[in-house]
C-alpha cells in the first residue's frame, strides 16, 4: 500500500508543486542577484553580470561586511573562553546554590531583548563604549547564561578519572584543562561558537543602537538601510547583498559539521 501511494500520480505531482514552491524564492534571489535590469520580478535574467556582487562586496557595504566579521567572531570567541573559564569550576565544584545560581542566570536571561536594551545602552555610553567593542562585549555578556549552561553540561560528561590521571603523571590543573577536558569537549565548545556566532550575525537591535553610521553598521543593519536608501528598491543589489549576508554562516556550518553533528546528540540539560 505504501508503495502504491509513493507512485501514485497525484502524490508526485503534489511532490513537485511543493518542490517548485519551495524553490521559487531561491530561484527568485539568484537570478535577480545576477541580472543587472532587474525589476524585482521572477522571470528570465536581462542578462547576466556581476555588478550586484561587485556593490554588495565593495564600497559601505563591504565596509558592513567586515563589521559582520569582526563583532560576529569576536563576541563568539570571547564568549566561549568566558563561559570555559566559569563553566568548568561549576562542573567540578560542589557548593549549596550552584544549580540555583545557574538556572537564574538562564531565566534572566530569557527577557526580551527590548527589556535589557536601555540599561545595557546607557552603561556602554557611560564606558563610551558605543562602538565595535563595545557591542561585541554587550553580545558576550548576553550570551553567557546558555553558554555557561551547554558548557557545563559537556564538561560533566568528561569522567574525572582521566582528570585523576593526568594529575598523578604530574600535569598542572591548566595542562588538564587543555590537553584533557577541552578535547573531549570539543563539540561542546563548536556547538556554543557556532550558535553564538550566527546569534550576533543576525543580532539587528543592538547593533541598530550602537552604531551611528554606515560604516559602523553590520550587514544585518545596513540590508535594512538598503532598503529606499537612494529612493527606490534596488532589487539586484539587494539579493546579491543578501546572499553575501548568507555566505558565512554557511560556510562555518560546513567547517564545524562534524563537530556539531556529534554535538548536538551531547548536549543535554542537567539538574
Amino acid at each position: 500500500m505504501e508503495r502504491t501511494l509513493v507512485r501514485s500520480p497525484a502524490v508526485t505531482i503534489l511532490l513537485l508543486v511543493l518542490a517548485l514552491i519551495w524553490v521559487s524564492p531561491f530561484a527568485w534571489l539568484v537570478t535577480t542577484a545576477f541580472d543587472p535590469q532587474s525589476n524585482g520580478q521572477l522571470g528570465v535574467p536581462h542578462g547576466i553580470s556581476l555588478d550586484n556582487f561587485i556593490a554588495a562586496v565593495g564600497g559601505p557595504s563591504g565596509q558592513q561586511f567586515i563589521n559582520s566579521l569582526i563583532i560576529s567572531i569576536g563576541t563568539a570567541t570571547l564568549t566561549v573562553l568566558i563561559a570555559t573559564a566559569a563553566a568548568y569550576p561549576l562542573s567540578r565544584m560542589q557548593f549549596r546554590g550552584k544549580d540555583i545560581m545557574l538556572w537564574s542566570l538562564v531565566l534572566l536571561r530569557r527577557m526580551p531583548e527590548v527589556g535589557v536594551i536601555v540599561p545595557v545602552f546607557f552603561a556602554a555610553k557611560t564606558v563610551q563604549g558605543l562602538n565595535a567593542q563595545g557591542m561585541i562585549v554587550s553580545m558576550t555578556v548576553l550570551n553567557i547564561p546558555f553558554a555557561l549552561l551547554l558548557l557545563k553540561n559537556f564538561f560533566d560528561s568528561v569522567p574525572i578519572e582521566l582528570e585523576e590521571s593526568a594529575y598523578i603523571e604530574g600535569a598542572t590543573l591548566w595542562q588538564i584543562i587543555w590537553h584533557v577536558v577541552v578535547p573531549l569537549s570539543r563539540s561542546g565548545l563548536a556547538v556554543v561558537w557556532f550558535f553564538t556566532f550566527t546569534g550576533a550575525w543576525n543580532a539587528f537591535l543592538l547593533p541598530l543602537i550602537f552604531a551611528r553610521t554606515d560604516s559602523a553598521f553590520p550587514m544585518s543593519v545596513g540590508l535594512y538601510a538598503a532598503f529606499g536608501q537612494y529612493g527606490s528598491i534596488q532589487y539586484g543589489f539587494l539579493a546579491a547583498y543578501s546572499i553575501v549576508y548568507a555566505f558565512p554562516a554557511i560556510v562555518v556550518y560546513f567547517l564545524l559539521r562534524r563537530n556539531l553533528n556529534t554535538g548536538f546528540a551531547g548536549v543535554g540539560v542537567k539538574g
